[in-house]
This record gives C-alpha cells, structure tokens and sequence, in this order.
C-alpha cells in the first residue's frame, strides 16, 4: 500500500493540533517540578462582572440597572445576590463556588481588565492574549513567553501545554507550539485496533527525515503512544463530584484525568463561550452560569487534596456596560473581573480598588472603569506559584509591579 502525506494525515484523524509537542523534565514521582499546574479558563464574550459578582453596597448599581440588577442579599425576594463581604455578592446561580470562597479556596478580582479601550472582541482578546497592552510585533502569548523562558529539556513532557478545543489559545503559544484536542477518546488514529500497529510503523517509516514536517509527524506519534500508555480515561471521577453535562464540564473533567495520568500537563486551557449579553442577559447569566460555577465546583472537589499543586484562573476580555440597555442586555464596557481558584490561593475575599459607580468615576460613555491590570494578577501567579520569571520578559510593555496578594509564595 502506497500513500501521499496528504492521504496519511487524513487516516491519522487526530483532532486537533497534535503535531506540536513540547518538553519538560520530569522528578521522580512523575510530576513536574516547576510549580502548580496552571488551568486557565476564559470566558470569550465579554462576561458582566457587574451582575456575576454585583456591588449591591453601591448605591448607583440598582439605579444604572433598573430592571437587571441583581437584589441585595438581604432584599428577601428570589433571585437575592449570595453575600461575599457585606458589599459585593454572587449572582445566585454561582451558589456552587460559596463554600469555595467561605473556605478560602476562592478568590475574587473586581474591576479588572486590559487598559486598552478597544470593545473588539477580536482585539480584546488577541492582546490579552499576548499579554500585552498595545498593538506590537510580539506574537507568542504570555504563558507561552513562560514556557520559552524555563527552557526545552531533553526529557519528553508532549502535553506539557495543551488546550480542550480544536485550536489551542493564543495566551500558549511559543517556540514549541501546544497541543489541542477535542477529547481524550478523539486523540487517536482513525483505525480500528488492528490496524493502528501498521499504520504507525508506516507513518514512522515515511516521516524518517529531518525536515520540519517529519518532525512533527514523528512528535505526534509520540504524542499518540504516550497517551495510550498513559490511558488517562482509565481515572474516575473522585469525591462524589457531578460535572455539568455539558462540552465544559467534559473538558473540565478530562484535563483532571490528564493530570491524574503523570502526563506532565504545565498548563491547560479551556474555552466557555456565550457571554456576550447584549439581549436576553438574564436568561443567559442564569444558565450559564451555573454551567461555570457547577463546572469548577466539581473540577476541585474532583481533584481533592491534588488541589495544592493546581491554580485555576478565569479571564474575559472586557466586561459589560455599567448601564443596562433597552434589549434587557448590556453593551461592551470596559472593566470585568477575574478569579483565582485552589489551595494556593488567599481566598475569601474580593480584591478591588473600587472605582464607584458613580457618574464622574465611569469610564468613556459609561463604564467601569478599570482599576487593577488583569497582568499584575497573572505576573503575581507566575511569580508565585511557578518556576518564575522577570515581570519584564512575561509582559513586556507592562511597567505595574504590585502585587494584590492573591497567590500564596513558595
């Protein structure tokens, strides 16, 4: 049987970037030693921190939102925010992270963002992406920008940097691009078992060379063989945890069993999208998010006592108006908020400089406005929780250096 390279990667089917492998050393026991594993959820759409995390104590919130702010908690009607602090509150349907934040396993970022004033979602993201704050040449991201700092060693880590979805973000890109996949159970050759032995001798054989190509060719086999050894579907859901039924919650719970199976995961990134509520918010924010809050809630019960060497963080591009419009939505604004996840955490609070919601303190045509560089929390959890590396080399035009105190040292 002959067949061209075109006709080889159409029978290896593998979903995803697969082709892109790079690596890391290993200790002894199989994990990295370079610090957490970091798990970065982004929330594409522009999520309105203003109704997930409310600032029921400013009294300028239920004035600007007449009909979509969410009622203070002690309003007594249904729908009432859950209390944080006497000031800021959860939207009701993030009730599965309360026990997180009241044990300090959760942290909160309010009025935080990019400082560019850009409402392009395309931009938005592409810069925070980059970590950058202005259009530049720089085109890996900032986690990546990490990853080429600590180095390439000899040892294989394949899925040292990988992404749930079909492409992996650009916060991960670097001199050895990240793996994406669908799912465990698509990372795989389209054959049947019989035939996989054959097939990957043939492809070994064909792809013997030193080109670029045959390269990654050669790593995707790696990549393959490695996760079949690995087996990482073999690992249960642990603790009695009950993720959504839904593509994220799938995500969520298979970048555990990646974790679980010593595959060396540095990094992971996963995408939930559908927050762009410019009509129908209400509706929206209710469904999404318990689909978010119910997600990580079982991602950490799941992980257990793992959850000392794993820091989840969440990011959006932009937030929402301060105003609500007249489609019972909100427009692109400008400050949102963040999250922080784990037991490296400073949880239990809400870290903000707030800037009022009053008229004099909005930002442009009325937003919030942002306070805290959404760099200065990652360039603190990298600082922190990682191998490290010089603030200047993460973000290189991000002059900020104060940290908030989100992040646990050593």
């Amino acid at each position: 049987m002959k067949l061209s390279r075109r006709q080889i990667f159409k029978l290896m089917g593998v979903t995803g970037a697969a082709a892109y492998m790079p690596r890391i050393v290993f200790s002894e026991n199989g994990s990295i030693a370079t610090g957490d594993t970091v798990i970065i959820i982004y929330l594409r759409g522009g999520a309105d921190a203003l109704n997930i995390v409310p600032p029921y104590g400013d009294a300028n919130y239920s004035k600007l939102r007449p009909t979509l702010a969410i009622p203070s908690p002690d309003s007594g009607v249904e729908g009432a925010a859950l209390d944080l602090d006497g000031f800021f509150g959860l939207h009701p349907s993030m009730a599965p992270l309360l026990p997180f934040y009241q044990s300090g396993e959760l942290a909160i970022i309010h009025a935080a963002g990019s400082p560019n004033p850009s409402h392009s979602h395309f931009e938005s993201q592409d810069l925070m992406e980059r970590g950058l704050g202005e259009n530049d040449t720089i085109y890996t991201g900032w986690f990546g920008r990490y990853l080429d700092y600590t180095g390439v060693p000899e040892e294989d880590a394949v899925f040292r940097a990988m992404a749930m979805g079909s492409t992996a973000p650009r916060s991960l890109a670097h001199s050895e691009p990240s793996i994406a996949m669908n799912s465990i159970e698509g990372f795989n050759l389209l054959a049947d078992d019989g035939q996989k032995a054959e097939l990957q001798a043939r492809l070994s054989a064909l792809f013997s060379g030193n080109s670029l190509l045959d390269q990654q060719a050669v790593n995707t086999l790696d990549a393959l063989q490695s996760l079949e050894l690995a087996d990482p579907a073999q690992y249960p859901v642990e603790n009695d945890a009950e993720y959504p039924d839904t593509s994220f919650g799938r995500e969520l719970m298979e970048v555990g069993q990646m974790i679980r199976a010593g595959l060396g995961v540095q990094v992971a990134g996963i995408n939930l999208g559908g927050w762009d509520t410019h009509e129908g918010e209400v509706a929206t924010l209710n469904s999404l998010l318990a689909e978010f809050a119910q997600g990580l809630a079982a991602f950490s019960t799941d992980m257990g006592e793992m959850m000392s060497g794993i820091t989840l963080v969440t990011m959006t591009e932009f937030g929402r108006r301060a105003y609500e419009n007249g489609s019972g939505g909100t427009d692109h604004g400008h400050a949102s908020f963040m999250m922080a996840m784990g037991r490296n955490v400073n949880g239990g609070n809400v870290y903000t400089d707030w800037p009022t919601l009053d008229d004099n303190a909005l930002y442009a045509s009325g937003d919030l406005e942002v306070t805290t560089d959404y760099r200065s929390v990652l360039a603190e959890l990298m600082v922190n929780r990682t191998a490290g590396i010089p603030v200047e080399e993460l973000f290189p035009d991000f002059a900020g250096s104060d940290f908030l105190g989100v992040f646990q040292t050593g």
